[in-house]
């Protein structure tokens, strides 16, 4: 009796290798998101983070941080000469020119725009000639009325030690101030957020309230004319 053979069924073989590449993308995405949050919790304590803005009516008292130390941009005396130069200066009302004008009132509007011109040019005189220098800053006035604070290189400031010592000047100046009435605004260096971070701790330890903002390591500080303005944070 002959024996009976057996069929093999042949299946169609498959290609995984698709598979294989979706699996491989699939694993090295998760491991890139892995080492993402990995970067991101070992960086959590470094991160400065910066509050939102509140409202408050209290004057503000400014201090640039540079070069890690900390250097007060409130002087009394700088104010009043600062509003002794603006009491001084003439008061240039912009001439009211007509589309249409007549031709024998030419000459009169004619005078007006020179008398005008004539009063910007004694205004940007008296501001141009304008220099304090109270030992830390330069200041003067820049073409479009604001205030320039030109670093000093003979200025002293305080650093991060010399802020944590009882005879520091920062802390001396906000203990002679009221912080029901004042807060503490800092326009930081990037170079200086250590010191930054300790003159915030002490003014905290007073009573004050802080704002702060970040400024380019290079730019010369200036006030625009229409005021000074850090938010509370």
């Amino acid at each position: 009796m002959r024996p009976r053979r057996i069929r093999k069924k042949n299946h169609p073989e498959q290609n995984l290798d698709s598979f294989l590449d979706i699996l491989t993308n699939t694993v090295g995405v998760l491991m890139f998101i892995g080492l993402f949050v990995s970067l991101l919790a070992a960086e959590a304590g470094t991160i400065i983070r910066t509050p939102l803005r509140s409202q408050t009516n209290k004057q503000p008292l400014f201090f640039e941080v540079r070069n890690n130390k900390i250097f007060s941009l409130n002087d009394p005396k700088l104010d009043s000469e600062i509003n002794q130069v603006l009491a001084t200066l003439p008061n240039c009302k912009t001439p009211d020119i007509p589309k249409d004008i007549p031709s024998y009132l030419y000459s009169f509007y004619l005078q007006e725009i020179q008398d005008y011109e004539q009063c910007i040019k004694t205004r940007n005189i008296k501001l141009d000639n304008f220099y304090y220098d109270n030992g830390d800053y330069l200041v003067s006035f820049t073409e479009d009325g604001a205030l320039k604070y030109e670093a000093n290189s003979s200025s002293q400031g305080e650093d991060s030690k010399q802020l944590k010592m009882t005879n520091s000047s920062f802390i001396n100046t906000l203990k002679q101030l009221n912080p029901d009435v004042n807060y503490i605004a800092f326009i930081v260096r990037p170079d200086s957020f250590e010191t930054f971070r300790v003159a915030r701790e002490k003014a905290w330890s007073i009573g004050y309230e802080v704002g702060w903002e970040p400024f380019a390591q290079d730019k010369i500080l200036v006030f625009g004319s229409g005021g000074r303005s850090v938010g509370v944070q």
